[in-house]
Order: structure tokens, then C-alpha cells, then sequence
């Protein structure tokens, strides 16, 4: 019995109550959450399994509760929803997140807020999955403003042309990349700054400075972006005939669309896994783009035209009917969407009156802008933008084999042509160097590739691929390399991104019948779709590694080599079989605890895709959402249903006047607030648990209250288990 006494005694403790300053102590103020804010999650879930991705939303702020909209990205099912504390709490900062479409509701509790540095960490958990995670964040923007919503592209090198989108941006100061200042802007208004990176420039956020004060963007932007090495890695089977891709600005997940099954697919990059297939009755998908916000993907489809479809689950928003038919020519690159996600060009892809319908997108509706017409008999393939949105490109095919093979430059805002030169025989799609200048155009009859210097308007050369029937094309985010999908030879041209020449591991053979290819904005991964073997293979050898944050409390993480910044960038691809160093900082009033997950630590060998979750906990008490006092009674609370109950003011009441006059007391409180709020918010639901609570705080208090009772009760008990213990050793002896 006195063996069990301690442990008894430190069960009740433990969910009992914590620290505060006792009855003298002020009512917490509610913390002003106010303004934009943006940060990163991560969890398990019941399907998907380990699960993250990047949060941002708009916090109005009233004197008892906060709310707003709200949009989360990564891996999850619906984006879109609203945010709402919950009014009533008095323990915590807590609140929901409904999703249109997805039932249930996202729970999330704060457990730690600094509001001078903008910071907050907490947990969430998804009531309709039994998902359950952390959370932290930065406030990016107040709500009188400026604010960026999203960077394309996500990354570059010095040199490339970068747009910043958001709002309120006019009368622009200093725009900052990390801690390098770009003085010089190509334009700049109100929603919109296009500029190029500074030499100097390194991975981290954007800031942009006006006269109404300063916005930083959602996530880092990466300096460090690479081009695929010329492995093949890993590859799924994935329809019948999958003949175009596209990558989200994430990298988390990529875009099929299957021209004989007339089906779209999300797949999972981490694990190759198809998340979901939507079909598309009445038509045939051909090509497909990723808005640059995260949120849509565009599909052209022959026989309805172009489908607005969400992002993360490919359900059908609406749709715009006109002529899309290709005559069976491929066309993996018929469709693209401008850096600032406000216009897209779609190629007709006939011969008969061939034209490139250019839509203005307004949230998610579509409206024809402008047409750029064909000459007679020329059918438009491959398109695409500038990277500065000044102008766009398409591949003119002359199916009838005579000398109308060109591309073309147009002005996208008004349908006027730019300029036009003769290209090899079939041109079909087109990549465009990151600081514009330079553009190629694969010539699917020709065997070849031709490049275009936009700064001479003139083709520089035609060089033959290396293999035969080349299709899609890309350029890798440095701009070093191009990659060329080889249809008719089973195989990948990898190009010098200046020169064309044939670079080393060129051509990189893979699976019969390679027609499209897209590559991820950090530069990792390339997805290749084979029509004839109905497989996506990926070109990098990478694999993931996945940082998560636990614990209470708030801190970041950083890889050498580059590529995780957690912060919001928790997740990244790294060579197979590399040694990745991990650096945990805290923030002031947090501390970092250690790692968890099989082989994570401050060295990983990543021998496979991985996720290593760095735990830090707060040092300080949770925030409060309201005035009502509280002193930080989280499991008792929630064991009986409100801080206003009898056996919590008795706790109350007992850890200031013994814990807390105390050293040793006072370190109690410490761990308590560091641990008791997931414990207190995982019985707060569930009735046989704070029942099970409630019996074990219920003799404590009933000892605080009772003291001299107690007393002799245990005085009684230590008598009775001597005495007990003295007649079993006379019986043995």
C-alpha cells in the first residue's frame, strides 16, 4: 500500500490542476489574433496516414471569440472553409474549421501564442476522420494591410522572373527576398508585383513593403531549386492512357488525365498512391494545368471544352463548352494558366479555324478574353505563358506536311500576334526558360528540338533529340536543364538549358511510349506518363522526407542540404540513400524536447520516404480566449464540464497557496502546462474518460478539503499496513 501511495498521489496531481497566481491574480486579457496567418500542419489520419501540409486565414477578431476564412492545403480532402473559436471556452484558445463538402468538423486548441513575434502551435484533431495532428503559425499581414497570397513560381534562381500576388500592394517600397533587397520592379499595382530575383537572394520568405505596412508570403520562397539527376525511379500503373500530367505548386501531388478512360487522377507524390479518379462523361481529357494558388486545375477536354475542377479531390466546379478537337494528334501541353493565375490559354487543337481561346479567371468564374486565330489549315497545339504573364506562345502544326510549322507569339490580353518563325516538321509543346528569354519547342516529326531567343525574336537552332517523336517538354526550376519526352523510342532527352546540347545520362531510357512530362517547382522530380504501358514514372531517384512539430510549444527546422524549413516548407525530396542533417531551434518560451519517429534524430540516412517529428513544448500556460478568470485547471475542467465547479476552485485554491510558494511546486506547474492540455482535450469528448478522471481527483479533493480527516485516515492506513506486514513476516518466518 505505501508502495502505491506515491503513484496515487501523482495521478491525482497530474489531473488535477496547474499554476496561475491564485485569487490575487489580474483575469487574462484575450489575445489579439487578429490579421493574417499562415503556417504549417501535420498528423496522421485513418486513410492516408501521415499527413501535412501548409494553413493560412483571416482572423477578425471580436472581444470574446475570433473568425474567418480559412484555406488548407497539402494532403487533405476538402481547402476551403471557415474558422470560428469557440466563444464559450475559458481553459483555452479553441475552435473549429467547417468544410463545404467535408463533414465533420477540423478541431484545433492553442498551446502556446506569442503575440509580440506573430507565433502560435497547437493541436487539431478531424472529427469525421479521427485525424488528429499539430499545428503552428506566423501572422504574415494584418488585416488594414498589405498581404501576398501565393509566389509563382514557388522557386528560382537569381535572375528569374517571380510574380507576388495579394492585395492592397500599392504604393510599394522595399521588396525583400529573405534579407535581399530587389529595388527594381518590371510592375507593380495594387494585386500584383513582377519582378526578377536579386543576385544574392536566398531561401526564405518575401516581404513587401508599403506605406500601409508590411506583408510576408505564406511560404518560403526557394532560392535552392535543382534539375532531376537522370535516374528512373520509382513508377504506378495508372489508367489506360494517361497522356498529359501536371504537378501542384506544393509538389505534394500531381495530375493525370487518361484520354481513353476519360478519367482525371490526384496521385499522392510522397507514395505514389491514387488518392482519387473522377470520370468525365461526354469527353476526352487532353491536357491539364495547376492554378498557381494551389487551389484548381484546368482540364481541356475534347468534346466539352475546359473543366474547372478543385485542386485536391478533381470534383467539377463548372465548366466552359466550345470545339476541342485535336484530330487524335497528341497534345500533352494544350492548356496554361498565367503567373498570376488570372488568364488561361487553351489550344483548340484543330486544323478547321484553329484558334487559342484565352479566358480572364475571376475566382472560379471563366470569361472569354481573347482569341488568337490560326492561319487556314494550321491546327494550335502546345501553349504557353511568359514568365513575366507579357506574352504568351503556341506550337502552330501544319498536319498537311507543307511549311506551316511555326511558333508563334501573341499578346494574350488582346489575340495580337507578336512575332512568328518556322520551326521542324509537328511542333508540339513547348518550355519556357525561368527568365523568359529562351523557349523550346519540341518537333514531333522533326526528331528535334528548336529554340527561340525571345531577346533577337529569331530560332537559334534545331537540334536532333536523340531519339524519335519527342512530345513534352520541360524546363528544370534552375533553368540548367530540358527534359524531352522521346514518344516513339522509350526514352528522355536531357538538354543543356542554353545550348540544347546532349548532357550526361542523355537519353534516359524508360517505359514504351513516354508522351508527357512534368516537373515539381523545388526541381527534385520529374512525372513522365507512357501512353503505350499505361505507367508514370518518376526521373530523380528522390525520395520525401517529412518533418512534423509536436508538443506544445513552438520552433523550426532546418535540413542541410536545404530543402526543409518547418516554418512552412515541412516537407521535401532528397537523393536516396542520403545523409540529411535536421537542426531544431525553439522559440522563446518553448522548448525542443527531441525527436520521435524510427531513425530520426539530428542525422538521417533517408533510406526510404520518411517522417521525423520534432516535439517542443511551451514553458508558459496556454492563452485564454475570454475574460472569465481561469488559472490554467485544463483536466479538471474538462473532467467536470466547467472551471466554475466546486472540486476545480478547491484545486484552485490549493496550488496557490502550496504549489506555487514553493521551487519544487512551481516546477510541477511548469510540467503541467507543457502536458496537460492534448491530455485535457482528448477526455473533453469523451464521457467514460472524464468519468474516470473525475473518480481519481475526486479523494484529493476531498483531502484538501477535510485536511485533518485525511491525516488520520492515512495515519490509520500507514498503521494498518505495518501491522499487516508485521504478522506476514511472522507467518514466514
Amino acid at each position: 500500500m505505501m508502495r502505491k501511495f506515491p503513484g496515487v498521489c501523482l495521478v491525482a496531481l497530474l489531473t488535477a490542476c496547474g499554476g496561475g497566481g491564485g485569487e490575487d491574480a489580474a483575469p487574462p486579457v484575450p489575445p489579439d489574433l487578429s490579421g493574417v496567418w499562415a503556417g504549417a500542419w501535420q498528423g496522421s489520419d485513418s486513410q492516408l496516414g501521415s499527413v501535412s501540409g501548409t494553413w493560412t486565414v483571416t482572423i477578425n477578431q471580436t472581444a470574446t471569440s475570433a473568425f474567418g476564412p480559412g484555406t488548407l492545403l497539402g494532403d487533405v480532402d476538402c481547402m476551403d472553409g471557415q474558422m470560428q473559436s469557440n466563444p464559450n471556452a475559458q481553459t483555452a484558445v479553441t475552435g473549429s474549421v467547417i468544410r463545404p463538402g467535408c463533414p465533420g468538423a477540423v478541431n484545433w486548441t492553442l498551446t502556446a501564442l506569442d503575440v509580440s513575434d506573430g507565433a502560435a502551435a497547437g493541436t487539431w484533431r478531424n472529427t469525421s476522420t479521427q485525424g488528429s495532428g499539430t499545428m503552428s503559425g506566423t501572422r504574415i499581414a494584418m488585416l488594414d494591410g498589405p498581404r501576398i497570397d501565393f509566389i509563382h513560381p514557388p522557386g528560382a534562381k537569381t535572375g528569374a522572373w517571380v510574380t507576388v500576388v495579394g492585395q492592397s500592394l500599392s504604393g510599394l517600397g522595399g521588396m525583400l527576398f529573405n534579407q535581399t533587397s530587389q529595388p527594381t520592379r518590371l510592375s507593380a499595382d495594387t494585386t500584383r508585383v513582377v519582378a526578377r530575383v536579386p543576385l544574392g537572394a536566398t531561401t526564405g520568405p518575401i516581404h513587401l513593403n508599403t506605406a500601409a505596412g508590411t506583408a510576408r508570403s505564406p511560404v518560403s520562397f526557394n532560392i535552392d531549386v535543382i534539375a532531376p539527376p537522370p535516374v528512373a525511379g520509382r513508377s504506378i500503373t495508372q489508367g489506360i492512357a494517361p497522356s498529359a500530367l501536371a504537378v501542384s505548386p506544393d509538389g505534394r501531388k500531381f495530375y493525370i488525365v487518361d484520354r481513353a478512360s476519360n478519367t482525371v487522377s490526384v496521385v499522392r507524390a510522397s507514395t505514389l498512391i491514387n488518392i482519387v479518379t473522377r470520370n468525365v462523361p461526354g469527353g476526352s481529357p487532353r491536357s491539364v494545368v495547376a492554378s498557381p494558388d494551389g487551389k484548381r486545375i484546368y482540364v481541356a477536354a475534347a468534346g466539352i471544352g475546359v473543366l474547372n475542377m478543385e485542386a485536391a479531390t478533381a470534383a467539377e466546379i463548372n465548366r466552359v463548352t466550345f470545339v476541342i478537337d485535336d484530330g487524335l494528334r497528341d497534345n500533352p501541353q494544350g492548356i496554361a494558366i498565367s503567373p498570376d493565375g488570372r488568364l488561361l490559354a487553351v489550344s483548340t487543337g484543330t486544323a478547321v479555324n484553329g484558334s487559342v481561346r484565352v479566358f480572364a479567371i475571376s475566382g472560379d468564374v471563366l470569361t472569354a478574353l481573347a482569341t488568337y486565330n490560326m492561319p487556314a489549315g494550321i491546327a494550335a497545339l502546345g501553349v504557353a505563358f511568359a514568365p513575366d504573364g507579357s506574352e504568351a506562345y503556341v506550337a502552330a502544326a501544319d498536319p498537311s506536311g507543307g511549311a506551316g510549322d511555326t511558333l508563334r507569339v501573341f499578346n494574350p490580353a488582346t489575340g495580337d500576334e507578336i512575332d512568328a518563325d518556322a520551326v521542324g516538321a509537328s511542333p508540339t509543346a513547348i518550355a519556357v526558360h525561368p527568365s523568359g528569354d529562351l523557349i523550346f519547342v519540341s518537333n514531333k516529326n522533326g526528331n528535334s528540338v528548336s529554340l527561340y531567343n525571345r531577346v533577337t525574336r529569331a530560332i537559334v537552332s534545331t537540334v536532333l533529340t536523340g531519339g524519335s517523336l519527342p512530345t513534352g517538354i520541360a524546363y528544370s526550376p534552375d533553368g540548367l536543364r530540358v527534359y524531352v519526352a522521346n514518344s516513339g523510342s522509350s526514352n528522355i532527352a536531357i538538354l543543356d538549358g542554353t545550348s540544347a546540347a546532349a548532357v550526361s545520362g542523355s537519353p534516359l531510357g524508360v517505359a514504351a511510349g513516354p508522351l508527357a512530362i512534368a516537373i515539381n517547382a523545388s526541381g527534385t522530380t520529374a512525372y513522365v506518363s507512357q501512353l503505350n504501358t499505361a505507367r508514370v514514372t518518376e526521373v530523380g531517384g528522390m525520395r520525401t522526407l517529412t518533418v512534423n512539430r509536436g508538443g506544445t510549444g513552438i520552433g523550426s527546422v532546418r535540413s542541410t542540404p536545404v530543402g526543409i524549413d518547418c516554418g512552412t516548407s515541412c516537407q521535401a525530396q532528397f537523393v536516396l540513400n542520403s545523409d540529411i542533417a535536421l537542426s531544431a531551434t525553439a522559440q522563446s518560451g518553448s522548448t525542443f524536447v527531441g525527436w520521435s519517429g524510427a531513425g530520426c534524430g539530428t542525422n538521417v540516412t533517408l533510406n526510404d520516404s520518411m517522417t521525423c517529428t520534432a516535439i517542443f513544448n511551451s514553458d508558459t500556460p496556454p492563452p485564454s480566449q475570454q475574460q472569465p478568470p481561469q488559472d490554467g485547471c485544463f483536466i479538471a475542467t474538462a473532467a467536470y464540464g466547467s472551471d466554475m465547479a466546486s472540486e476545480v476552485q478547491v484545486l484552485r485554491e490549493f496550488r496557490g497557496r502550496w504549489l506555487m510558494t514553493n521551487a519544487p511546486g512551481r516546477a510541477f506547474v511548469g510540467f503541467y502546462y507543457r502536458n496537460s492540455p492534448p491530455i485535457a482535450e482528448l477526455i473533453r469528448e469523451r464521457d467514460g474518460a472524464r468519468a474516470a478522471v473525475r473518480a481519481v481527483i475526486s479523494p484529493l479533493v476531498w483531502s484538501i478539503e477535510h485536511p485533518m480527516a485525511a491525516l488520520s485516515l492515512a495515519a490509520f492506513c500507514l498503521m494498518l499496513g505495518a501491522g499487516v506486514r508485521t504478522r506476514l513476516i511472522r507467518r514466514r518466518a
